[in-house]
């Protein structure tokens, strides 16, 4: 697994968290995160499903102007949000954090046979196709 996958899986896993404890706010900033990551790491299903989530919950989520997350990381505008997002979490944040939620980073044993994307949209509640 690569930094992009590990930093997609993190982002993702604490957008779980974020969820489960009803906070859709820091939530959103994950999804976003984790698709970004996702972008880098060439799996554009899976950025695309966050961006999904995030427009569910905020419709006007500056995400919306882009039809796709790959093309919102070609826009100026959307690099100075990124930048301001980083700050809220680096993917090294991300991964204390996970640590101290007794949270794995890694894919679990189960999971040998999928993708680290494929098991990314299975946290997101997509199923594989």
């Amino acid at each position: 697994m690569d930094d992009h996958d590990a930093a997609m899986l993190a982002f993702v896993k604490l957008a779980g968290v974020s969820q489960s404890r009803q906070q859709l706010g820091p939530r959103d900033k994950f999804l976003v995160l984790a698709a970004v990551a996702a972008c880098r790491a060439g799996y554009p299903a899976v950025a695309a499903r966050c961006r999904e989530l995030v427009l569910t919950h905020n419709p006007a989520h500056l995400v919306k102007r882009y039809e796709t997350m790959e093309s919102a990381l070609r826009n100026d505008e959307f690099q100075v949000f990124l930048k301001q997002l980083s700050r809220f979490c680096s993917y090294e944040k991300a991964e204390h954090h996970l640590s101290q939620l007794d949270i794995s980073t890694e894919l679990p044993p189960l999971s040998a046979k999928l993708s680290p994307a494929e098991y990314a949209l299975l946290l997101l509640g997509h199923a594989r196709s």
